[in-house]
């Protein structure tokens, strides 16, 4: 069986949810002697062919139907919120003879790939790895901030090849990541079949954390307040300065790619302001099979995620996994597996002083939260889940 796994971008240097996602179930599909091959833009890399693991990871140009289009602004595009065109990408899933579409995008690529579907009758799965449907409004305006003011001919271009309709209504099965996101869909998309399909992770035995507080100057008398994902609005690591600000023994640690450098810039200035640059660190991404996260991972005292918007959540789960009482927002995805008391400790959405609250519940729940969490994290194995994928493939053939 041979699966194009469909993609906006995917880049090792700048990983995401998205790309885990796709490299884990691609290298399982790999070992249960499937051909799995990653398409995708060139985005955030060179366009080319590279075969990683057995796998074959083939990148190809794109452009923004925008004018205007300075590089900040299709940099912007290229980590978040972009809408390309890229024909030889379509050209490659033409010709590719796959037995099975698996589409991890939206937009025009969705669209475009559809077409190709149902005109060859290919069977098509489609991931809403996004969240779509539960994305905030003011997440999605400043998403396309860098769309203000400029021409758009992409209008023409949609009209022309007939691409204004929504990509979901083609697909033949959609995979939601949260109970939110599948009744959303079920409402939207009646008669469609929907699966709720989490995502998963592989453990991995933390190494020990040798001179990882020296080399990034954290001291080894303050207690690190760890957060790994990507640093964007969305994340909403802002809120954790003002727990940095009440709790003098603690050092905040910031670990992820750059996908709103105006975000970090003022996320910096603001922990200058008020006296905290000294306290925060922030590494912006490390490779996803880094010895340093693991070393962060072991060394912290706990793991903070404040997302405003999570459609899964797999940094909550790693950090499970690894034995870190988490501190997380209740939103989204995260809300399906996570348990307050019990597996982590949940506050509200962008509620600093709930974030507190929880922050001071830690120390007489810390052994109950890490055993629950050890035990959630062993239900999401990715063999398992991806077993589960390749019998909806064999179905739809």
């Amino acid at each position: 069986m041979k699966i194009a796994h469909l993609l906006r971008r995917f880049s090792f240097s700048e990983w995401g949810g998205t790309e885990s996602v796709v490299w884990h179930i691609a290298r399982q599909q790999k070992a249960q002697g499937l051909t799995p091959e990653i398409l995708c833009t060139d985005a955030l890399d060179k366009a080319g062919t590279e075969i990683v693991d057995g796998i074959a990871i083939r990148r190809y140009p794109c452009f923004y139907p925008y004018f205007p289009m300075p590089e900040k602004d299709k940099l912007a595009l290229d980590k978040k919120g972009g809408n390309p065109y890229a024909p030889q990408l379509m050209r490659a899933l033409e010709e590719g003879k796959y037995d099975i579409f698996h589409i991890h995008a939206g937009g025009r690529l969705a669209l475009y790939a559809m077409r190709l579907a149902r005109r060859y009758a290919v069977p098509s799965v489609m991931s809403l790895h996004g969240g779509s449907c539960a994305i905030p409004a003011q997440e999605m305006a400043l998403m396309l901030r860098p769309l203000k003011h400029k021409f758009s001919y992409g209008g023409i271009i949609d009209r022309l090849f007939r691409m204004r309709t929504a990509p979901e209504q083609s697909a033949d099965v959609l995979l939601a990541l949260s109970r939110e996101e599948l009744e959303k869909l079920q409402v939207r998309y009646p008669g469609k079949r929907i699966e709720l399909f989490p995502n998963g992770i592989l453990h991995r035995d933390l190494p020990e954390p040798g001179d990882f507080r020296r080399k990034y100057k954290i001291p080894e008398d303050k207690k690190l307040l760890l957060c790994i994902s990507r640093i964007d609005y969305q994340k909403n690591q802002k809120i954790l300065l003002a727990l940095l600000k009440k709790q003098e023994d603690t050092h905040l640690l910031l670990i992820g790619p750059v996908t709103a450098q105006w975000y970090l810039d003022e996320l910096l200035a603001e922990a200058a302001k008020d006296g905290l640059r000294e306290r925060l660190t922030v590494i912006p991404g490390l490779p996803p099979d880094s010895e340093e996260l693991l070393q962060a991972l072991k060394t912290a005292f706990c793991f903070i995620l404040p997302s405003r918007h999570e459609p899964f959540g797999i940094a909550a789960l790693e950090a499970l996994d690894a034995g870190l009482p988490l501190i997380a927002s209740s939103v989204g995805g995260l809300r399906d597996f996570l348990s307050d008391g019990k597996n982590a400790l949940l506050f509200e959405d962008n509620d600093a002083e709930d974030l507190q609250k929880a922050y001071d519940r830690l120390a007489p729940l810390r052994e109950t939260l890490i055993a629950g969490g050890r035990e959630t994290a062993a239900r999401y194995n990715w063999q398992i889940i991806a077993g589960n994928l390749t019998d909806i493939y064999r179905e739809l053939l």
